[in-house]
């Protein structure tokens, strides 16, 4: 048996991999010819992911042999508070979402890779082997791409809206992700009150960018009764680009393949698709200066795909539900921006910072967008959620 000198650092046990190899090939009786175990490298990993790897190799079976390639994931207890089932980031769920087939009930609109075993390797720590998704993701993506995605979504979430897919009961699913993100926002974030002094009428349009974060997290909690009385559904939560794949058949059929559940929430309609305009944004996936535009686009193919899925509700309700996810992301990005510009020198005869102006473009859309959605709530009052 041939190893790397990768794999040497690992305590790989070859019965599992056998096992997963075998259900990879859809083959018994496999023996294993060589392997090998290189490392993936994300634009960004959760606190919790102690690494990804891409483990190949050949095996026999029978007069056969065959290539295989399986994703291995390491998950890893990380800080206190992320032991707790109800925190956003709770380390054990993915590997609770996959050893009880959570997956494999969703509506069929999504797909996801097969988890082929769940290894305990320690109290602190759990590998997951995984199917390899053969999708490529790394291209700039249309607009008719986000289009179908959006919509996708739409129709996922619109299967729970409309009771036709019941919800997951399981404890340790988080039930207030958004209440849980934002402490652990505050919790990673500079205070944005010791810095907003230095720059407070240097630049006119961010003092109204303040009143309006302040107004915003003045009536928070509010917002969060709001949030939880939202239609339900199940929601991923982390929809950055990295774990979002478009497959086509030979029909020309597409399907949207979904990776990493670590967050998996109950949350309400709207929210997921906020995290999914957020994250783009913030990622440049989509075009800071078509912001607004793209904001439009993918909630109008949210909304078609839940009317498609047979939800006859108001607009407003998914509406309330992105509009509130993009601005509480502001929890994040106002603090960056805040400190980004104490610690420039701005004047009228200077040019932006790259980074503040890509800031400063992401904020006005939060803001605008946390403006409409304390107008939903004053235009429709208690009877939004009747």
């Amino acid at each position: 048996m041939f190893k790397s000198s990768q794999s040497q650092h690992m305590d790989v046990d070859t019965g599992i991999l056998s096992e997963c190899i075998s259900k990879a090939l859809k083959a018994t009786d496999i023996q294993i010819i060589n392997w090998n175990i290189d490392p993936i490298y994300c634009k960004s990993t959760n606190f919790t992911t102690g690494g990804i790897y891409r483990v190949h190799g050949i095996a026999g079976t029978g007069q056969s042999h065959l290539p295989w390639t399986i994703i291995l994931k390491v998950i890893q207890s990380e800080q206190e508070d992320k032991n707790h089932f109800q925190h956003h980031n709770y380390w054990k769920r993915e590997a609770l979402v996959n050893e009880l087939g959570i997956l494999m009930h969703l509506p069929n609109v999504i797909q996801t890779p097969e988890c082929y075993k769940v290894e305990q390797k320690s109290e602190s720590e759990i590998w997951l082997w995984m199917e390899e998704i053969k999708e490529d993701n790394q291209n700039k993506w249309s607009e008719d791409k986000f289009k179908f995605i959006a919509q996708q979504l739409g129709l996922f979430h619109g299967a729970y809206a409309t009771g036709e897919q019941p919800l997951p009961d399981e404890e340790w699913i988080c039930r207030h992700w958004l209440q849980s993100w934002i402490a652990g926002c505050e919790k990673y974030t500079r205070d944005p009150y010791l810095d907003y002094p230095k720059i407070q009428g240097e630049l006119q349009e961010f003092d109204q960018i303040w009143d309006t974060f302040l107004n915003l997290n003045q009536n928070r909690e509010i917002h969060f009764s709001a949030i939880n009385l939202l239609p339900k559904a199940l929601s991923h939560q982390d929809l950055s680009k990295q774990n979002m794949y478009i497959s086509t058949e030979k029909e020309g059929h597409k399907n949207l393949i979904l990776i990493d559940w670590q967050f998996l929430s109950i949350s309400g309609i709207g929210e997921d698709l906020g995290k999914l305009f957020g994250i783009a944004l913030s990622q440049e996936d989509i075009p800071t200066e078509q912001g607004w535009y793209y904001q439009s686009l993918i909630f109008k193919s949210y909304m078609e795909g839940l009317i498609k899925a047979g939800w006859k509700g108001e607009e407003s309700l998914p509406r309330y539900g992105f509009c509130i996810s993009v601005a509480f992301r502001s929890s994040w990005e106002v603090p960056r921006l805040i400190q980004l510009i104490a610690n420039t020198n701005i004047d009228s005869s200077t040019s932006m910072n790259k980074d503040i102006y890509k800031l400063l473009q992401i904020v006005r859309i939060q803001m605008k967008l946390a403006e409409e959605a304390q107008q939903i709530l004053r235009t429709m009052g208690n009877s939004l959620f009747d």
